[in-house]
């Protein structure tokens, strides 16, 4: 389903940005969509982390052959089965982890929903394994939160090269995007993401 600041998002930034507005109406048929599954946007976060996103599919589609993608199924595999899978053992210790906490009741996915964009990244980045850039993923895929911009995403940087003629990270400001863009940053991520890569991205 459409978030419902959908529609009014790419209208202001269609306004602001007549670059990002080019982008829009070239891949105007295409919107974000929410994860259901808090845990599996973690795990899917996790594996993703510094892997092209054919690698991490790789990854997942192994893991998927081997069990359930729930905590309790991954607390049952060994290290060797799910090394076996691709993950390194970094890891496979923050899946692990995460799916233990889950478990025992330590991260409660319910609560965390309830808050704001930046005591939601306060309170994931001190879990093992869990930046920046995977509580980004979480805020933008299964809150679908309207303004958060995934500054460390390496597809991000790589699409504002592209579109905005920059040649290095250092030519731009990630302020001054942030500034155009707010509060619909979430919106501008995807459709960058969406103009370097012809597939819907989800976590």
């Amino acid at each position: 389903m459409k978030p419902a600041y959908w529609d009014r998002a790419t209208k202001e930034l269609s306004l602001r940005d007549p670059i990002l507005a080019k982008i829009i109406n070239k891949n105007f048929t295409g919107m974000l969509t929410k994860s259901p599954d808090p845990f599996l946007t973690l795990l899917h976060s996790i594996i993703g982390q510094q892997l092209s996103i054919k690698a991490a599919n790789s990854i997942e589609n192994k893991l998927k052959d081997l069990c359930n993608l729930s905590p309790n199924s991954i607390l049952k595999k060994s290290n060797m089965n799910l090394r076996e899978c691709g993950l390194s053992n970094m890891k496979i210790q923050y899946i692990k982890e995460i799916s233990y906490m889950f478990v025992n009741g330590e991260l409660n996915f319910n609560n965390i929903n309830q808050l704001n964009d930046e005591e939601i990244i306060d309170k994931l980045t001190k879990i093992k394994g869990i930046g920046l850039w995977t509580a980004h993923m979480y805020l933008i895929f299964h809150l679908n939160r309207p303004d958060v911009l995934p500054v460390g995403d390496a597809g991000i940087i790589r699409s504002i090269k592209f579109s905005y003629n920059k040649n290095s990270k250092k030519d731009f400001n990630f302020n001054e995007f942030k500034k155009m863009w707010s509060p619909w940053c979430t919106v501008a991520s995807w459709y960058l993401w969406r103009n370097i890569d012809n597939t819907d991205v989800s976590y």
